[in-house]
């Protein structure tokens, strides 16, 4: 096998599955769960990704520009201990403040107090998710593929029997899902402790006495991640407050936010795509920082971005209608209308991840930071004023008006700082595309005589598509730098 094929779908399998995996689910979950409970499970996701990043104080974000600052095994050796060790401080200390106070929690959750019996759950899937999360980010920037592949496969593997499990034993409620994905992270998180441990024994053959923990060697790292705490809370504002922000001020609470979710996690499609892009190449961006050729690569990667998020963007948006008919409870249809959302806000929040990765080689996290808290701002804003009056649409027209706000904002900036050479043409292009097809697509009527339509449609557009780039020499291109981003 190709080992660029091969290190993909090891990246894959440790990360991608389990997203497919939730999209996967979707029918059964809509099956089970009424939009007010299906609200409910995704309420708590949220909260669970608003611990973690306290959890981790923001270690993630910053260990892509600190892993590499220093040459020696043993600076690798010292960092990654201290990290788990801070990991492993924080649990203790901030999980027993959560489950003394899971009844006042839940409430502001879900505003009912009847799923406090969640709590002791969600403790354990936080404090498992840093532990695993943290490993997968040090194995992405070691570019160990292998063994982010198992790490991530065995979890998933856990997740999918499990869901199994519970569909046929007609099982599949908030409570079991949370159960099963406390079983799952804790085994992942066990594994990735194992993982971990033969890594440091591993560096700790070299020449030099290991040293368990360095406060000197923490210390920048946890600067810039505490710095980066108030501006990736803003990004999960961003990305996630619309749904509390329903619950609180839609007429039908929990039931709107329902319906707004799993509208909002079909578009989330979309996300696959920028998730490879984060995985395979923003390592090697980090790896190229420094040659003369760098910036044509980032042009580069942000073109194919483009490019390939606006083909899938536009297959979601025309085929949303059949994906509901098919897959996706008759109680849930009506967010038929807000798959755009999703799709154009993930498209849009996958740019802005790139424009970023500028900011990481210069180590200014006040760039990215100031953008999504304005961004935050704005969505909140608009969030409070739209949705009582326009409900579900007035979250997602909250949604896109922010992401475009951070996208235009970052642009200018990165341009401005290292004068990359951004076609902006082309990221506006793709977004005025996406909204006519999403208006065209809602006049369309339902009916296998409009979907081969459709399905015409695409098939000329991604033949006119594929030969114009074919012309140009892109996807020789592509082929040449993906490869370039799959070498270790």
């Amino acid at each position: 096998m190709n080992k660029y094929l091969r290190k993909s779908i090891h990246y894959f399998a440790g990360n991608l599955f389990n997203k497919i995996l939730l999209i996967a689910f979707l029918p059964i979950f809509t099956h089970f769960m009424v939009p007010a409970e299906y609200a409910v499970y995704t309420n708590f996701l949220i909260f669970i990704s608003f611990a973690n990043l306290i959890y981790l104080m923001g270690m993630q974000q910053s260990i892509i520009s600190y892993f590499n600052a220093g040459p020696s095994l043993e600076y690798k050796y010292t960092l990654i201990s201290s990290m788990y060790i801070l990991v492993f401080v924080a649990g203790v200390f901030f999980s027993p403040l959560i489950l003394m106070n899971g009844k006042a929690i839940t409430y502001l959750i879900v505003r009912d107090v009847g799923y406090k019996n969640l709590v002791p759950y969600i403790v354990v899937i936080i404090f498992a998710e840093c532990i695993y999360g943290l490993t997968l980010s040090i194995l992405n920037m070691m570019e160990r593929s292998a063994n982010y592949a198992v790490l991530g496969s065995i979890k998933n593997l856990i997740l999918l029997i499990l869901f199994l499990f519970g569909t046929f034993s007609n099982k599949f409620t908030v409570h079991t899902i949370f159960l099963f994905m406390m079983i799952s992270a804790s085994v992942a998180s066990l594994l990735a402790i194992v993982n971990i441990i033969k890594i440091l024994k591993n560096i700790a053959e070299g020449s030099f006495q290991p040293k368990i923990f360095s406060f000197k060697i923490l210390r920048p790292v946890l600067k810039f991640g505490l710095f980066m705490i108030p501006g990736t809370m803003a990004m999960l504002i961003l990305r996630v407050m619309d749904r509390y922000m329903l619950t609180y001020l839609s007429a039908n609470g929990l039931h709107d936010a329902g319906i707004y979710a799993t509208g909002y996690r079909i578009g989330m499609i979309m996300q696959l795509l920028a998730t490879i892009v984060s995985l395979v190449f923003f390592p090697y961006a980090m790896r190229i920082a420094d040659q003369p050729e760098a910036k044509k690569i980032y042009r580069k990667i942000y073109n194919y971005f483009i490019w390939l998020g606006s083909f899938l963007g536009i297959l979601i948006i025309l085929y949303s209608n059949e994906i509901f008919a098919i897959f996706i409870d008759s109680k849930y249809h009506e967010a038929i209308n807000i798959v755009f959302v999703g799709v154009i806000s993930v498209f849009l929040l996958g740019v802005f991840n790139i424009l970023n990765i500028g900011f990481y080689i210069k180590k200014s996290a006040k760039n990215i930071s100031i953008a999504v808290g304005f961004g935050a701002i704005l969505n909140l804003v608009m969030n409070y004023f739209l949705i009582p009056k326009y409900g579900i649409m007035g979250a997602g027209i909250a949604s896109i008006a922010a992401y475009l706000f951070i996208v235009s904002y970052n642009f200018i900036k990165v341009e401005k700082k290292i004068n990359i050479g951004y076609n902006v043409n082309y990221l506006i292009s793709s977004v005025v595309l996406l909204f006519a097809l999403t208006y065209i697509n809602l006049q369309i009527p339902s009916g296998l005589k409009f979907t081969i339509y459709k399905t015409l449609f695409f098939v000329v557009f991604l033949f006119a598509a594929l030969l114009i780039l074919q012309k140009n020499g892109k996807i020789e291109e592509f082929k040449i730098m993906y490869k370039n981003g799959m070498r270790k």
